[in-house]
């Protein structure tokens, strides 16, 4: 316990010191003072807990010190010393705050310890209601945001309710929402990983429950309605009133709100966010297409690694035109010249088509993961054909399953790299079947795609397929069309960037996994075969 004794007689202080001190309770003496003004000021600074006082005092006297206290701090507990000719004032100091009196005249150890332990359970009293008050305030609250959460979730999956209904339930929640003139914001945190490490708060409840006050918060600023929620994991949905405005006006009004959300979230909680906003309705059965809307347009830019706070009507309905027909084209595009064995011309087209895609975004997710899957079959479709006419032996890309690898990949850039990388291979395989190497160099070229982190040398590939060095040398040139180093560094090169896009191994650790001295000498090899560092590549391709 934390004391101030407050008396204008110096050896009544230093009396009341001894006793206290002989209580044997864990007191600590803080301060000694002569008024009540003095004793206020360190009241107003430290912690304090029970402050002794007498009442006669200048400058400021122990009721109007009491009063003054109790304003300012009503947490400290005040025990009055009086005598028998002050008892009147003793009870006036009651009215005012204090919380026990003693008489001076009556006071001893056994009596000071008992006001000393009165005023301590006082203390420990009021902490717990306060601790209960808080935690039924907290649970009350918690359990707000989640009958929150179940109840429009329920709208936005498509349950029926009434404007009545709507209306009666918005007052329960103590929600400012009315049923006309609608408006679905969809929320997501950007790069969800980096954005939990980077967030101030960690605990996820608590993060939530932190975004939903500031959303919150904003509109009723702003919008003067709605409330936001947590609709799935890591996935927040905000509805407001819009109120009746034309389009142009609702745009930019409705854009201002989801920039300031943004800013808040990221001024506050360090949370990147992007955000999609749907077009008005005049009825709550039209949540959930609201819904749709919203996710919609942030999903779509979401996929291709674009941050945005996006309105429904940007995006343009001429992107879903030809759509299909126009993927078909590419198509069959891609196909005439797998049929006619023009490898190269192939892979610039692939190439070309994905570029235009992804500047552009021209085709939603599903569009561009099927486009990847039919690009995929027709590669497999190619490498079949080449096999039958050579009477090859299978080849393990007869198992694969593009369809499944395509669904597991999060963004455009990932599909992209996923497709090039899958045809270089796959037509680097047709290739051999064209112009297939003989058995020696098809052993040293698998023997180099097995042991390549080795740092397997020329010589050493010469001793496993029992030739000269030189003449390996020579004979690998002349059928590969490319050194025996060259061939090496490749197939390094192509594992970096495979490691990159997996995204589980350091930069730092990436030229050890490939044979490499040291991250200097790859990066060196790799802007060399690249044109650009590995990390320039992983901030580009990731």
């Amino acid at each position: 316990m934390k004391i101030i004794i407050v008396d204008d007689e110096a050896q009544i202080r230093r009396w009341f010191e001894i006793l206290v001190q002989k209580t044997g309770l864990p007191v600590d003496l803080i301060a000694s003072c002569s008024n009540g003004r003095d004793a206020l000021e360190i009241c107003r600074t430290e912690e304090v807990d029970i402050v002794i006082t007498d009442i006669k005092m200048p400058v400021m006297d122990g009721i109007s010190f009491i009063r003054q206290l109790k304003e300012e701090r009503p947490s400290i507990k005040c025990l009055i010393l009086s005598s028998y000719s002050e008892f009147h004032y003793a009870t006036e100091a009651i009215k005012a705050g204090a919380s026990d009196y003693m008489l001076k005249a009556e006071i001893t150890v056994e009596g000071i310890t008992n006001a000393l332990k009165k005023a301590e359970l006082e203390i420990e009293r009021e902490l717990t209601r306060d601790r209960e008050v808080y935690n039924l305030k907290n649970t009350i609250h918690v359990n707000q945001y989640a009958l929150r959460s179940f109840y429009f979730g329920e709208l936005l999956r498509g349950k029926s309710t009434s404007t009545q209904d709507f209306e009666e339930k918005m007052v329960t929640l103590r929600i400012p929402l009315h049923s006309k003139h609608l408006m679905v914001m969809a929320i997501r945190s950007d790069e969800q990983a980096i954005a939990k490490e980077q967030a101030k708060i960690r605990d996820p409840d608590l993060l939530d429950s932190a975004v939903i006050n500031i959303i919150d918060e904003t509109l009723l600023n702003e919008a003067n309605s709605g409330c936001c929620f947590v609709f799935e994991k890591d996935y927040y949905v905000a509805i407001f009133n819009c109120g009746q405005r034309g389009e142009k006006s609702l745009r930019e009004i409705t854009l201002q709100y989801a920039h300031r959300i943004a800013s808040y979230l990221q001024d506050h909680l360090h949370l990147s966010v992007s955000i999609g906003i749907s077009l008005p309705s005049l009825e709550v059965a039209s949540l959930g297409q609201q819904l749709e809307e919203a996710s919609g347009v942030l999903n779509h830019k979401r996929f291709y690694g674009r941050k945005s706070i996006s309105w429904y009507s940007d995006e343009s309905n001429a992107n879903e035109i030809g759509v299909h027909a126009r993927r078909q084209n590419y198509l069959e595009m891609l196909s005439l010249q797998l049929d006619r064995n023009q490898f190269d011309s192939y892979l610039h087209l692939l190439g070309q088509v994905l570029e235009e895609v992804g500047i552009q975004m021209l085709w939603s997710e599903k569009e561009v993961r099927a486009f990847g899957m039919e690009a995929g079959f027709l590669l497999q479709r190619t490498l079949r054909r080449l096999k039958t006419s050579v009477g090859a032996v299978n080849y393990s890309w007869e198992a694969e399953t593009p369809h499944i690898e395509i669904a597991d990949l999060p963004t455009f850039e990932h599909v992209k790299q996923w497709l090039l990388s899958r045809a270089s291979n796959d037509l680097e395989a047709a290739e051999s079947l064209l112009h297939p190497y003989s058995e020696t160099i098809r052993k040293v070229c698998e023997y180099v795609r097995t042991h390549y982190a080795e740092g397997v040398s020329l010589q050493q590939a010469a001793d496993y397929v029992h030739l000269n060095r030189n003449y390996l040398s020579e004979l690998f040139k002349k059928e590969t069309g490319k050194s025996y180093n060259d061939y090496l560094t490749v197939v390094r090169i192509n594992k970096v960037k495979e490691l990159i896009l997996e995204g589980e191994t350091q930069i730092g650790l990436l030229s050890e996994t490939v044979g490499y001295p040291d991250g200097s000498y790859l990066s060196k090899v790799f802007k060399k075969v690249t044109g650009m560092t590995p990390l320039e590549f992983k901030r580009k391709k990731m």
